[in-house]
């Protein structure tokens, strides 16, 4: 069965049914990779939290990351 037959078939499925192909098809890749960058990503959440609870981080306001992001991708 090809990839085109199989994604026209999913796309008929009823919207519930096409969720929880959704998660077998999630589940079925690698878990233990899966796993680990879940706990990599994480930790370093921890790790900037923490960094942000000591004062060793600085923050900016959401309006100047955008507008300094926008700058930037105009040039």
């Amino acid at each position: 069965m090809s990839i085109a037959t199989i994604r026209a078939e999913a796309l008929s499925l009823p919207a519930e049914d096409r969720a929880k192909l959704i998660d077998v098809l999630w589940e079925s890749l690698s878990a233990p990779e899966m796993k680990s960058h879940e706990t990599a990503w994480a930790a370093e959440s921890e790790r900037r939290i923490d960094a942000f609870d000591a004062g060793k981080l600085t923050t900016q306001d959401a309006a100047s990351v955008f507008s300094k992001l926008r700058r930037d991708l105009r040039r």
